[in-house]
């Protein structure tokens, strides 16, 4: 079965991140927007505060994994080759999420805004 990856944003950037970590994960992951069929159905699932969040969420195990926790997550399911960026998840959680909340809001400086999300080219 394919973990969901739930990707938040409408941008150049979430599009390309889209694209590394399916390189990354290949088949072990299934890339979606949030406001997917795939996306409500997991809220309705499952019921946790982590879905009000705007960031990447990773379904796993039963439980909403957010922010640099669930690029974590993901990146457990990489090829032993990607394992070694697994030394910066040593430093502290909230020091990891602040770094993802500055690419977070910083993302539209990297990637240009479009009107249209296109996650889902990805993800086939």
């Amino acid at each position: 079965m394919k973990i969901p990856v739930f990707i938040d944003g409408n941008c150049r950037f979430c599009r390309f991140c889209a694209k590394i970590l399916r390189r990354m994960c290949g088949d072990k992951i299934q890339i979606e927007y949030q406001g997917s069929l795939l996306f409500q159905s997991s809220v309705a699932k499952y019921p946790h505060s982590n879905w009000e969040i705007d960031s990447i969420k990773v379904l796993y195990g039963e439980r909403v994994w957010i922010k640099s926790q669930a690029v974590e997550v993901v990146l457990q399911l990489a090829p032993w080759y990607y394992q070694i960026l697994r030394v910066f998840f040593i430093l502290p959680d909230k020091l990891l999420d602040k770094g993802y909340d500055f690419i977070a809001k910083n993302r539209l400086i990297w990637g240009k805004s479009v009107d249209e999300c296109e996650i889902n080219d990805f993800a086939k």
